[in-house]
């Protein structure tokens, strides 16, 4: 099951050579802000360690699958939990795949990426927020 905090707005910038994301989701009545940072690595990828309050909850490996470079990513993304939250232990990981784009009302697959995600019975964002 895709968790609902999959499906939010990422600010992402640079500051030198570290990548940054930042977003928030709602959870019991307060707002959970995330902070994630990952240095340079191997061509497409790249290892976050994220943050809420100054304390790790998790890493997460990006794989570039496929992109435009302009409009849209599709992602190969594997979590390694580092704090036990929300019915997962430490240690436990997760995966899947996302698409992003950087136009928050877009949610249909991308022409260019559909032969590529026929098989992953992706969801929209509105379907997993739904309820």
């Amino acid at each position: 099951r895709t968790s609902p905090s999959v499906c939010q707005t990422f600010t992402t910038s640079q500051n030198d050579d570290t990548s940054i994301v930042d977003y928030s989701f709602p959870k019991d009545g307060q707002v959970i802000s995330i902070h994630c940072e990952a240095q340079p690595e191997k061509e497409k990828r790249l290892t976050f360690t994220c943050k809420s309050g100054g304390t790790t909850i998790y890493t997460t490996i990006f794989i570039v699958m496929e992109t435009d470079f302009e409009e849209y990513a599709l992602f190969y993304r594997c979590i390694t939990f580092k704090t036990n939250m929300s019915g997962v232990k430490a240690g436990e990981k997760a995966d899947n795949y996302l698409v992003v784009s950087t136009k928050s009302d877009k949610e249909d697959i991308p022409a260019a990426l559909q032969s590529l995600t026929s098989n992953l019975e992706l969801k929209k964002c509105s379907e997993i927020t739904k309820g």
